[in-house]
């Protein structure tokens, strides 16, 4: 190439350049600089809740923190902590005391630095050059926009792996590891990198994942508490390995998982007519999938290499965790920006100008894509071309691995590539024995849960909080757009823009209470009766005559137990306390003599208690085990409760004159907020087939 040719060729660059950042200026930064939007809030609620001294035994349940969001008056239509780790929130922890949008520039602000100091490491490894990097950075288009827009975590994670390599690079092995085990802290599947470790036989890097990862283990113990981590570790994290965090059926996360619930899983709601309602090909082919990835992989890493080769291998098995990833979303493809630029630095070394095109071609179709279609019933063709992100990223890991394998694969003898597919395959025939198990149990009883399904024609995304009417029932449902109290026609009882986050009716009363949640806190409204309205209060529950309310107060995320009369007008005067420390009072329902049952939490455990008013709380429930959201049936014989068995939360029933207990649900799932329909009906909220807590309408005939 001719001087001239350098100087055009160095323009091109140039106003790529400037058209890439301005792009990611225009779409990205700036309207992430003005509006709140979806994912920051998240992190940020969390973090304010851990700096302001709140209990955080909630933070995963998402009506209480849609509930602590309206009352700190963020801008935001919903919210939730599903899915996420505990630690993902302390990096927002030093600005949680500001206001939302101001701690979100700050963010902003603090994603341009990790933007500009992973260029700047890997400028340092590399001998591409600073404007190369930052062109094929800026290719990440649409992941680097979202993650401004959305104020998202990833940026922070790829620039931790990038120290990660940068510190492997210079053979500083336990700071390897530590940055790699940062970054998992934030987002899980960067401590698999241990495995690989381990594989190369690189003893320092994989113990220093494993140490660092105990060591920030204790430190999320420390700051959210026992409680919190044990409902993460035993309920969060194993939903969202089975991509059963949001919507198990989506496109937009562009995952294996998401393509075969679609092809194997009926849902009535989000995927009413599968290709095929067999759950036990799920079972076969989804770990079946994640072996055949994990096969050739490990078998072209060697335990001896180069600097290039060890280059390829960290881009081929960075991109092997986003394609296996049960839900990944557009940003989480920011960290591809690491391997585009180590594998591109090799494949410039080596002047493979062909390969680097191709691998850059499938790099910028993944960061670019906005596929959308219809989806359509049955396997079509839009179905395949929705998960177009899914298919190109395999694309491109298959291109590096191939890469790898062409150079390597004939440096070691037939002998000792075979013994090391038979102890690959060993491994990874056990790890498919397992796989399979697990789903086959955890698909169990979802036949008879789904059969169990009310219809609900407007298919909310979360359905919980049933109530009798004289014509149905009322329940809480969740929409794009915020929650409202509507009945089983999907009508809203009570128009209103606020949120409504709870209701309590009964059957043969035309009251309706409802919880109206705002800037200003939680006021409960009477409908149907006297103007009642009372201010401060939450989970209201009516007497069965309608003449007595029930109803909660929070104090930084602690429960109290008020009662007030349904004639009782505005006035706070007449409302009188039931329960308060050191009882932390979860949720309340009325029996038919007029006392109140109720779950609170003491010393770390809860039960259900009974109290008249005047008297104090006798404990009907109690034991080693969770229990929370109490209904009386309407003969005043039974309780019905869920309780938290092998961490799941399934339904039971106990008779209080003998407290014989008798199970209802068997769900590898949760079952939320039971309420009797009648004396023999039981209508509760399931998230089995759906995503962790996101639930849907069921009813039982519980019988005698």
């Amino acid at each position: 190439m001719n001087i001239r040719q350098q100087r055009v060729w160095l323009w091109v660059q140039i106003l790529c350049l400037i058209f890439l950042a301005g792009l990611l200026l225009r779409s990205g930064v700036v309207p992430g600089w003005r509006t709140l939007n979806t994912d920051f809030p998240n992190y940020y609620l969390v973090a304010r809740l851990l700096h302001e001294g709140y209990s955080l035994d909630r933070i995963y349940d998402w009506v209480w923190l849609q509930r602590i969001k309206d009352h700190w008056g963020l801008d935001q239509p919903l919210v939730g902590f599903a899915g996420l780790t505990p630690l993902s929130a302390l990096p927002v922890l030093p600005i949680a005391g500001l206001a939302a949008l101001t701690a979100k520039r700050i963010w902003l602000l603090a994603n341009l630095l990790f933007l500009w100091g992973t260029v700047e490491a890997l400028h340092d490894v590399t001998s591409l050059g600073r404007r190369r990097i930052w062109l094929l950075s800026l290719l990440a288009v649409i992941p680097l926009r979202a993650s401004f827009l959305f104020g998202q975590m990833h940026i922070l994670v790829l620039f931790l792996l990038v120290l990660a390599y940068f510190f492997r690079h210079r053979k500083q092995g336990v700071a390897c590891g530590i940055f790699v085990a940062l970054a998992g802290a934030l987002k899980v599947y960067p401590i698999l990198f241990a495995f690989y470790f381990a594989w190369r036989r690189q003893w320092r890097e994989a113990l220093s994942v494993v140490g660092a990862s105990a060591v920030l283990l204790g430190v999320s113990y420390l700051c959210f508490g026992s409680h919190v981590m044990h409902i993460y570790l035993t309920q969060i994290l194993p939903r969202s390995m089975q991509g059963e965090v949001i919507d198990p059926y989506s496109p937009h996360t562009a995952s294996a998982a998401a393509f075969l619930h679609r092809l194997f899983l009926v849902e009535p709601d989000l995927n009413p007519l599968p290709v095929w309602n067999q759950p036990l090909l799920y079972s076969i082919f989804y770990p079946l999938w994640q072996a055949a990835l994990l096969f050739p992989m490990f078998l072209s890493i060697r335990t001896r290499s180069d600097q290039d080769t060890e280059k390829m291998e960290w881009a081929a098995f960075l991109v092997l965790l986003l394609v296996l990833s049960p839900v990944p979303s557009s940003y989480h493809f920011v960290v591809l920006i690491l391997p585009a630029v180590l594998a591109g630095d090799v494949f410039v070394k080596r002047k493979q100008c062909g390969r680097l095109g191709i691998m850059i071609a499938l790099y910028f179709l993944i960061c670019s894509l906005t596929i959308s279609p219809p989806m359509s019933a049955g396997f079509s063709f839009r179905m395949v071309l929705a998960f177009s992100r899914l298919w190109i990223g395999l694309l491109l890991w298959l291109f590096l691995v191939f890469c790898l394998w062409e150079k390597n694969g004939f440096e070691e003898s037939r002998k000792a590539v075979a013994w090391r597919a038979l102890q690959l395959a060993a491994l990874l025939g056990a790890f498919w024995i397992a796989g399979f198990a697990g789903y086959q149990h955890h698909f169990a009883h979802r036949d008879e849960d789904i059969r169990a399904r009310l219809p609900f024609p407007t298919h909310p995304l979360l359905a919980s909080g049933a109530h009798p009417r004289a014509n149905g029932l009322i329940a809480t449902v969740m929409a794009r757009a915020g929650y409202q109290i509507a009945d089983q026609q999907g009508q809203a009882v009570w128009p209103d823009t606020a949120d409504q986050l709870s209701s309590a009716a009964t059957a043969h009363s035309s009251l309706v209470a409802l919880e109206v949640a705002d800037k200003n806190g939680s006021h409960i409204v009477l409908r149907g009766g006297s103007d009642l309205e009372i201010p401060n209060a939450e989970s209201p529950a009516l007497s069965a005559d309608g003449l007595s309310l029930a109803f909660i107060r929070e104090e930084k995320g602690r429960g109290s137990l008020w009662l007030a009369s349904s004639s009782g007008g505005s006035s706070d005067a007449s409302n009188a306390a039931l329960v308060g420390e050191p009882y932390d009072v979860r949720d309340a329902a009325f029996t038919p003599s007029g006392s109140v049952v109720f779950t609170a939490r003491i010393d770390d455990r809860t039960s259900i208690y009974q109290v008249a008013p005047g008297g104090k709380p006798t404990v009907l429930v109690g034991g080693e085990e969770e229990v929370e959201a109490v209904d009386a049936s309407p003969d005043g014989r039974q309780l019905v409760f869920r309780k938290l068995l092998r961490n799941r939360w399934q339904l039971v029933t106990v008779d209080i004159a003998s407290h014989h207990e008798r199970q209802l649900t068997f769900g590898d799932c949760n079952a939320f907020a039971p309420a009797w329909m009648n004396d023999t009906t039981v209508v509760y909220a399931t998230d089995c087939g759906r995503g962790l807590g996101l639930t849907a309408l069921a009813s039982m005939d519980v019988g005698r």
